[in-house]
């Protein structure tokens, strides 16, 4: 009986462990899969980690790298260097001491001509394109206290003695400054205001570019330059005297401004928009002419003088120029005499609109004056009327404009003239 109670005991013990193997196995299996799943679910987030983290450093590494190109570009360039546009396409240091600005200038234009002659002449009319005025333009400085002026131009009437030129300039101190090289000849306000800023499609009278020294004195209403200028031909003298050449022969012009009221900036153009600031400027240029050692000279006793006076209204503006040549010569040729009246005004509209008048009236026979005279012979009445359309500003505009021309120049008696052009300038 007691081994069959025996018997009895084991088999239930272990069936009970079969049953609690049976139980674990699972739980086991179970918690297998759940461990599994888990360490797949951390191996996925690593794997995303370590990709983040590669990219990371390669983005760090990239970004090292064009760092390290700048650092080495701005070392070559010069620490902090500056480029950008301000009134011209300029690049130059931070400290300001080295700097280039480049403007340029293309006008392009259609002209009609109707040319009524003196018999036996015979009248003609003609029309065509031309190129009127292209030039390039560098300017700056040098290690702080020098300056650059360089043009050159192409083009029908960019010439040497027109838009080409080059001179380098120092301060002096105390608003004095000295400018050796090719300039502007001083003549008169037209004459110094550059050509992207005339209110007419020509000036009335061309500057010319000569070649020599100017001494310069600026003050917040006083402006004064005295200029002296080689006569042609501008070489070193020859050898043996040639006639009609001489380097010792000169011009000299003196110009005085008086600024009334306004600030120098205004008066660099005609035009006065509306919301403009009033202004008047006053200004007188004289010059004369000196043979030197010139064999046959005849222009000892050459003056010119010219008087202009330019106002701006804030809407309008008003410029007069008065400008009179004598030649008293003693080579034995009569004495001549010109005087030239310029008035012209302009009034700004609504929407970039600009519409001007231009009179000319001059008295005399004379032939050019070296010294920026009136051109001759010349005697009577010009008369100019022309509207702009101001597309960016001085930067693109369109002129038109019609003259009637009925001053004595060889055979012509009376010219008319109708011109469009566009302008561009950066």
């Amino acid at each position: 009986m007691s081994h069959l109670c025996l018997l009895g005991v084991a088999t239930l013990t272990l069936t009970s462990a079969s049953f609690a193997g049976s139980d674990t196995n699972a739980d086991l299996q179970a918690r297998l899969e759940a461990a599994e799943a888990r360490i797949s679910e951390l191996s996925a987030a690593t794997n995303a980690t370590w990709l983040n983290e590669t990219r990371a450093d390669e983005i760090r590494s990239l970004i090292k790298d064009v760092l390290a190109d700048a650092d080495t570009r701005a070392s070559l360039q010069g620490s902090g260097s500056t480029a950008g546009y301000n009134n011209g396409f300029t690049i130059g240091s931070a400290d300001g001491n080295w700097s280039m600005t480049i403007n340029g200038l293309l006008q392009t234009r259609w002209s009609s001509v109707d040319n009524e002659q003196a018999p036996p002449a015979t009248d003609g009319a003609q029309w065509g394109f031309d190129n009127r005025r292209s030039w390039l333009h560098f300017s700056g400085t040098i290690a702080g206290d020098y300056g650059y002026d360089v043009r050159h131009g192409w083009g029908p009437i960019n010439t040497a003695a027109d838009t080409t030129w080059a001179n380098g300039s120092l301060s002096i101190g105390d608003g004095w400054g000295l400018t050796m090289g090719t300039m502007k000849f001083a003549s008169s306000r037209e004459a110094l205001i550059d050509d992207q800023y005339q209110m007419a499609l020509d000036r009335d009278v061309a500057y010319t570019v000569r070649q020599g020294v100017a001494l310069d004195y600026s003050s917040d209403d006083l402006g004064f330059t005295f200029q002296l200028f080689n006569n042609a031909p501008a070489v070193p003298p020859a050898a043996a005297p040639v006639a009609g050449a001489s380097f010792s022969s000169h011009t000299w012009n003196a110009r005085l401004e008086y600024l009334v009221k306004g600030d120098w900036g205004q008066f660099s153009e005609f035009t006065s928009a509306e919301g403009g600031g009033e202004g008047t400027l006053v200004g007188f240029s004289y010059s004369g002419n000196d043979d030197g050692d010139v064999v046959g000279g005849v222009t000892d006793d050459q003056t010119t003088w010219n008087l202009d006076l330019q106002m701006q209204f804030g809407g309008s503006n008003l410029y007069v120029s008065y400008n009179d040549f004598s030649d008293s010569s003693d080579s034995g040729a009569d004495d001549t005499d010109a005087n030239r009246l310029q008035v012209m005004y302009g009034m700004y509209l609504d929407n970039g609109w600009e519409v001007y008048a231009r009179w000319v009236d001059s008295d005399g026979t004379t032939a050019p004056f070296v010294a920026g005279g009136p051109v001759g012979p010349l005697d009577g009445s010009i008369v100019s009327i022309g509207v702009t359309n101001y597309l960016a500003g001085h930067n693109a505009k369109w002129t038109t404009e019609i003259q009637w021309d009925d001053s004595v120049v060889g055979a012509n008696t009376d010219v008319t003239t109708i011109s469009t052009q566009l302008q561009f300038y950066f």
